[in-house]
């Protein structure tokens, strides 16, 4: 081997070290984020008899889907059960979807639930099914394109954020996002304007105006035509009731009294708890299920009231471990138990100081993790062999 080819190794070798610190948030971070996701699912039965749920895990099952057709929607336990070893998109969380498991869509039957007699005609199947995302129908993961993705809380597609018609976003800087095509199609949208998080993607324009290629919502005359539309459809079905409480008349509205809205280009970030300041007097109610968005009030339906009912589960579970681990101990001989607490005392006092001795630009091999583990089970032979008795006796 030449000089050059060795230093070309030594490089190539140094670029894919990592270091530990940075290695081991990146592996929690991704076993935290899948657990939030899978935990708040149901595990044991297939969720067909739930019905359309609010917000599920679900897969797409490309093994038991025919030729030129979109798969349908697999929900966790059969993935489990009836899919574990097929060719699976993982579509994360969707709403309104129930489990299409041995129907008509897939060529295989369901071992959890194989009596299935309504077909799902509420299901909506995108190009998620077939693992294709955003705007360029790209896959993910995808070599050639690396860029980060959002996901837009209306029609719960993928986007590249070059590819979200606004500068990129901090994703810490933000709740929701809502792509471009949906925020074009939603008339109440620019009305809470205020909400929005970057002044990039709301601005004033002024009649006449173009933008570049990004869908906008218009909101002069033809916008404010549109909403009026939508509230004199509902206005007929109005009750006695809401009639008394005001609501009805729109003198309540926050849509009706919404003071310079603003055209939106392209997509749009709302601020954390956003859907609270929408309105909800009946007028609006009725306007969002005309525009296909009934859920856009509903504080459930969002991924981090999805995260928190897993992490209440999470935390549940951990605290049954505990008083289990609690029960086991004492049960135990007295000096076991303690022998025991004090091995794992030790254990963690020992991983902290070799944890500490990575940082800053120092790194950690394979080897350097085999020669941690070799060296503990040379010190515990060493002291066996020697006779040395247990930490505590009688």
């Amino acid at each position: 081997m030449s000089e050059s080819e060795g230093n070309s190794f030594n490089e190539n070798e140094d670029d894919q070290v990592v270091g530990l610190v940075e290695y081991i948030n990146d592996q929690n971070a991704e076993i935290e984020q899948a657990n939030l996701i899978l935990e708040a699912s149901e595990s044991d039965s297939c969720t067909y008899s739930l019905g359309y749920m609010n917000r599920q895990a679900l897969y797409a099952c490309l093994t038991c889907t025919e030729k030129d057709k979109l798969p349908g929607a697999i929900c966790l336990p059969c993935m489990y059960e009836c899919h574990e070893d097929h060719d699976l998109v993982e579509l994360w969380t969707k709403r309104n979807y129930r489990c299409d498991c041995g129907s008509d869509k897939l060529t295989s039957e369901c071992k959890l639930e194989p009596s299935k007699p309504e077909a799902n005609d509420r299901n909506i199947y995108n190009q998620n099914f077939k693992g294709l995302y955003c705007i360029c129908q790209r896959p993910y993961p995808d070599s050639e394109n690396t860029d980060e993705m959002v996901q837009c809380i209306v029609c719960e597609d993928w986007y590249h954020s070059k590819h979200l018609g606004t500068k990129d976003m901090n994703p810490d800087d933000y709740s929701e996002m809502i792509c471009s095509g949906c925020t074009s199609k939603l008339s109440f949208l620019p009305a809470y304007n205020h909400l929005i998080v970057t002044d990039d993607s709301v601005q004033n324009i002024e009649k006449g105006d173009e933008s570049e290629d990004v869908d906008v919502v218009d909101t002069d005359k033809e916008s404010e035509n549109n909403v009026e539309n939508g509230l004199n459809v509902v206005s007929k079905d109005m009750t006695s009731e809401n009639a008394k409480a005001g609501t009805s008349s729109g003198e309540n509205c926050k849509l009706r009294n919404a003071k310079d809205p603003k055209k939106i280009i392209g997509s749009s970030f709302w601020v954390e708890g956003w859907r609270q300041e929408l309105c909800t007097c009946s007028n609006c109610i009725e306007l969002y299920k005309i525009e296909g968005v009934p859920f856009i009030t509903d504080q459930q339906d969002t991924l981090q009231a999805y995260e928190n009912k897993s992490r209440e589960r999470m935390i549940a579970k951990e605290k049954q471990s505990e008083d289990g681990l609690s029960k086991a101990l004492s049960s135990m001989d007295r000096v076991a138990a303690v022998e025991l607490a004090h091995q794992y005392n030790q254990f963690k006092e020992e991983l902290g100081e070799w944890l500490g001795s990575f940082k800053g630009d120092k790194v950690v091999k394979v080897e350097d993790v085999q020669e941690f583990f070799s060296g503990m089970q040379a010190r515990k032979r060493a002291k066996m062999d020697d006779g040395i008795p247990p930490s505590f006796c009688r």
